[in-house]
C-alpha cells in the first residue's frame, strides 16, 4: 500500500480514538432529546475531514481518527471502522481546503449529493439540531453539493446562500472549528432499508415547519399521478405507463413528472392533493407535506423493500402499498382493473 506509507510519512500512523478521549473545553458534546432517543452534537477545534470515495467520511484530530464521527457503508449497510478507507488505505494531502470560522457539517455520503430524498432527510434536517441550541452560532454550512436545481432552491428557501460551502469534489477539508451531528436515522451495522422505515418524527415536522407555507404560482389538481418514466433509476418503473396515464387522465388525474417541477411546486402538488398515485421514488420525499386524510397509492416492486409508512403515520393519511412482481424487463405491469379498485 504505497499511498498508506506515503500518508504515514507525512501525517504519522493513523490511530483510533473515541470522542470522549479528546473531550475538553474546546471539544464538546451536547446530548439533544429527539423523540424517544438522544442525538449527539459535537463541537471540535482544528480538525480535518477526509472524503474517500462515495461512502466513506472521516473526521481526524491530528492523526487520530475519531470513531464516533466517521461514517462508512457498504451494500447499503452502515459499517464500523473496519472498512474505513483512511484507516485501511491511508490518505495523502498536499493542498487541503482550509476553512476559517465555525462550520456546521451536513456531509455524509454520495446519496446526499445526487438524490432529492437523501438531500432532505439525511442532510437538510440536521439543521434542526443547531436550532435547538439557540446560542450556537456558525459561519459556514458544508453541504455535499449545490449544483442540482433542487439543492439551489432548497438553500434559497432557507435563506442560507451566504453560508454555504459546496464540498462536491473536495476530498480534504481543514477546519478551524467544526459542528457535526449524528446521522438522523441510520445506525451502525444496520441495513438502510430497515432504518428508513423508522424515520424520526422530528425530521418530518422540521420539513413541514420550514417549507409547508411556501406557495407556488402554479396550481395543481386534487388528484395527481407521479410519472417516473423520466427517472434515471431502473426501480419501480411501470411497463404499461402510457396505458396507466391515459386511464388516470380520464379519471381526472393530473400527470406530473417531478423532475420538471421546482422545489416549491413539488411541495404544493403534494400539500394540495387529496389523492396521489405513483411508483415509489424520490418524489415521495414530499409526503412530509401531505395533509391529514390524503389518500396515497404507492406502487412498488416486491424486491425493493423500502417503506415510507412512517411518514404517513406521522401525518395521519391513508397510505396503501401495492406490491407488484417485475417482469423480464425489470418493470411492473399495472392491472388497470385493480388500479380502478384502488382509486375508488
Amino acid at each position: 500500500m504505497i499511498r498508506k506509507k506515503i500518508g504515514e510519512f507525512f501525517h504519522g500512523k493513523i490511530k483510533i480514538c473515541k470522542f470522549k478521549d479528546i473531550q475538553n473545553h474546546e471539544n464538546k458534546i451536547y446530548s439533544i432529546k429527539t423523540d424517544n432517543e438522544n442525538s449527539n452534537l459535537y463541537i471540535l477545534e482544528n480538525v480535518r475531514i477526509v472524503q474517500s470515495g462515495n461512502t466513506c467520511f472521516s473526521v481526524l484530530k491530528g492523526n487520530y481518527l475519531i470513531e464516533d464521527l466517521c461514517f462508512q457503508s457498504k451494500n447499503l449497510v452502515r459499517k464500523d471502522l473496519s472498512i474505513n478507507k483512511v484507516l485501511t488505505n491511508g490518505y495523502v494531502s498536499f493542498f487541503p481546503k482550509k476553512v476559517k470560522g465555525t462550520s456546521f457539517c451536513l456531509l455524509q455520503d454520495i446519496a446526499q449529493k445526487l438524490n432529492y430524498f437523501h438531500f432532505l432527510y439525511d442532510c437538510i434536517v440536521k439543521l434542526h439540531f443547531v436550532e435547538n441550541l439557540k446560542d450556537l452560532k456558525y459561519d459556514n454550512i458544508l453541504i455535499p453539493s449545490k449544483k442540482l436545481n433542487f439543492q439551489k432552491q432548497i438553500i434559497q428557501a432557507l435563506n442560507l446562500e451566504k453560508k454555504i460551502i459546496d464540498c462536491d469534489g473536495i476530498k480534504i477539508i481543514d477546519l478551524e472549528k467544526l459542528i457535526i451531528v449524528d446521522h438522523p436515522y441510520w445506525r451502525e451495522n444496520n441495513l438502510w432499508f430497515n432504518d428508513i422505515s423508522n424515520l424520526p418524527e422530528w425530521s418530518v415536522k422540521f420539513l413541514r415547519r420550514k417549507f409547508l407555507n411556501l406557495d407556488s404560482k402554479k396550481e395543481f389538481k386534487k388528484k395527481i399521478f407521479i410519472d417516473r418514466s423520466d427517472s434515471s433509476s431502473p426501480y419501480n418503473q411501470i411497463e404499461n405507463n402510457l396505458e396507466v396515464k391515459e386511464f388516470l387522465e380520464k379519471k381526472g388525474f393530473e400527470i406530473l413528472q417531478f423532475t420538471s417541477l421546482s422545489f416549491i411546486e413539488q411541495i404544493n402538488a403534494f400539500k394540495n392533493a387529496d389523492m396521489i398515485v405513483g411508483g415509489h421514488g424520490s418524489a415521495f420525499a414530499n409526503l412530509a407535506f401531505c395533509k391529514a386524510n390524503t389518500k396515497l397509492i404507492e406502487i412498488r416492486q416486491k424486491d425493493h423493500p423500502v417503506s415510507l409508512n412512517k411518514i404517513s403515520e406521522i401525518n395521519n393519511f391513508d397510505h396503501k402499498v401495492w406490491l407488484i412482481d417485475t417482469n423480464k424487463n425489470g418493470k411492473m405491469f399495472v392491472n388497470i382493473e385493480k388500479l380502478n379498485n384502488y382509486i375508488l
